[in-house]
């Protein structure tokens, strides 16, 4: 499978929410980096920490931009991440709820035609 159809088929996993098909196309100790800092290394904390973060915000990717390295080792997606914040639906404070856009950046790196890293960057959200 081509790079660029790999990519669009992690994106096409996220989007659905689907981590059971997303994590065999990730290494066992593939490595997770998140907008607020958080990393993970491995494929139990890399589920556990995607889907959590994704579900809590309700995240999902639009109008995906794929560019890949000549080598096939390297993909950035430019991309639209809309998400909602769900904080109140866990008793939280209330303060910045409901739907939003935000300019993100999706990176990925392969080795042996599976994952090595996925890195997600947002812009701030206003």
């Amino acid at each position: 499978m081509s790079l660029e159809d790999q990519t669009l088929a992690v994106i096409d996993a996220l989007n659905r929410h689907d981590f059971d098909a997303l994590l065999p196309m990730f290494a066992e100790e593939a490595v997770l980096d998140l907008p607020d800092g958080i990393r993970v290394i491995g494929h139990a904390s890399f589920r556990d920490t995607l889907a959590a973060y994704v579900l809590r915000h309700g995240i999902t990717l639009s109008d995906h931009v794929v560019m890949t390295d000549r080598a096939g080792f390297r993909v950035a997606v430019e991309c639209t991440l809309n998400g909602s914040d769900r904080r109140d639906a866990e008793g939280g404070p209330s303060g910045d709820q409901g739907p939003y856009a935000l300019p993100a950046v999706l990176v990925l790196e392969r080795e042996n035609d599976l994952f090595s890293r996925l890195s997600l960057f947002a812009g701030a959200r206003p």
